[in-house]
């Protein structure tokens, strides 16, 4: 018995330097390891934390740990947790009748690396908190859900939707085959709001299916948009007059020019102008600042409490145009968004287009790879088409198409196509390349001679 105790005091006394030791060998090596650590962590329950409710938990950490765990309080209960992408340590419990879980104490995050672990503690999530506080949220509830504006659905359209319902969830919305889990943020208590920008591609019948969801904890509301529906915030109703210093609502910002996305002409200069609405104390028509790809427009932009407008004389391309906004409340609103400048070729001259990888007779890949770039007016189509004639028997006349494909010019106007041969390319061979763009009712041809080298 007494060799069994000095035995246990022993292993004792060799692993109690281990905890002291540890310190100095990571002062060592932290000027050239990064220490690991634990950045965040999420908890989420299907059901509070009632018996049968399945916990999932997510951590975020320094990648591939050895081991992974999130503690919950002085419940006995550790989640062990598995890294689903580097970084990322996810993990799932489902309650027992036995349990015994605090949400008011402290969660612990464990990761492992090598023989050392790094920890750290988190809150409860507030929704948690409030269970035991007994102020769970009451039954979820959508009031209405609306959308605006309405009339013709377009590219380049801004839609804009609101959800009046159960305050303190998190709200987003689906539109059927075009969208899935657009937020809606939640600018005052129980009025949640999001925007989306019509695409080309878009069903435009599918907007009159949109539904929203509203979802606190295991509670879940759902509702099809009413697109005849009223709003008093979207300035369908008269709104209550403004209670001053009591003006938590943000001014909006609708119906940018061009619209984001939009292709637009250079005759003259490009008129770019928003509409702006406040329904609290209006808007601050001094704070209004219009930034064009990140240079203030000066002294030549026209505001009213209505509108803001501003002609530029900007080049062909894609631009990005920034607008801020106050009210007279100091609530804040920015919109960003991009168009492209096109080059008007009316009366302007030929068409330019120019091929900027090779010269012509220039001698290419002995494996006939080709990549052939140039230069047209911004979002050109440009076709592009090649004929090999084959060197057989030292005469070139076997003549053949190779190639023939038509791509777009990005905003620039630069283009680029790959070829690749088809069949065992022939080396002396030549290709004989003709581009052709087309812009405005306007084309331009160019060609030009390329030889395969020899061996």
């Amino acid at each position: 018995m007494q060799a069994k105790i000095r035995s246990t005091v022993a292993a004792a006394m060799l692993l109690a330097p281990v905890a002291f030791l540890a310190q100095p060998v990571q002062a060592q090596t932290r000027a050239t390891v990064a220490t690991p650590s634990i950045t965040n962590m999420a908890l989420n329950s299907d059901a509070g934390l009632s018996a049968g409710a399945t916990l999932r938990a997510e951590v975020i950490a320094t990648p591939n740990a050895r081991r992974s765990t999130l503690t919950l309080g002085d419940s006995g209960v550790t989640m062990t947790l598995r890294q689903q992408t580097p970084g990322k340590y996810v993990g799932s419990y489902v309650v027992r009748r036995a349990d015994r879980i605090d949400p008011t104490q402290l969660l612990t995050a464990r990761v492992t690396f090598g023989e050392r672990t790094y920890s750290r503690q988190f809150n409860y999530p507030t929704a948690f908190q409030a269970l035991a506080m007994g102020s769970a949220p009451s039954s979820m509830a959508i009031e209405r859900f609306v959308m605006r504006p309405m009339g013709r659905l377009e590219a380049g359209r801004e839609l804009r939707f609101r959800l009046v319902g159960t305050p303190g969830a998190d709200a987003w919305l689906d539109i059927p085959g075009v969208i899935r889990g657009v937020d809606l943020v939640e600018v005052r208590p129980g009025v949640y709001e999001g925007t989306y920008t019509v695409r080309r591609r878009d069903d435009v019948n599918a907007f009159s299916r949109a539904r929203a969801t509203l979802r606190s904890g295991n509670q879940t509301a759902t509702q099809r948009v009413d697109i005849r529906g009223r709003d008093q915030d979207f300035g369908e109703a008269p709104a209550p007059a403004p209670v001053p210093g009591r003006d938590a609502v943000s001014p909006q910002i609708t119906d940018m020019t061009p619209a984001n996305g939009e292709r637009v002409g250079e005759r003259g200069r490009t008129l770019i102008s928003a509409r702006l609405a406040d329904q609290g104390t209006g808007i601050d028509r001094d704070s209004v600042r219009l930034r064009i790809n990140g240079r203030d427009a000066g002294p030549e932009l026209r505001v009213s409490e209505e509108d803001v407008r501003f002609r530029a004389d900007l080049p062909a391309g894609r631009h990005t145009a920034e607008l801020t906004v106050r009210d007279r409340a100091g609530n804040s609103t920015t919109k960003t968004w991009s168009f492209d400048v096109m080059a008007d070729r009316v009366g302007a001259g030929p068409l330019p287009l120019t091929v900027t990888s090779h010269r012509d007779n220039a001698v290419v890949d002995a494996r006939g790879n080709l990549s052939i770039q140039g230069r047209t007016v911004p979002f050109a189509s440009v076709r592009v088409q090649v004929e090999s004639v084959a060197n057989v028997g030292g005469l070139l006349g076997v003549s053949q198409p190779v190639f023939d494909q038509t791509v777009q010019a990005d905003g620039n106007g630069n283009f680029s196509v790959n070829l690749a041969p088809r069949g065992l390319p022939i080396p002396g061979s030549r290709y004989d390349v003709k581009l052709t763009s087309t812009s405005g009712g306007q084309t331009a041809e160019e060609r030009l001679t390329l030889i395969q080298r020899q061996g």
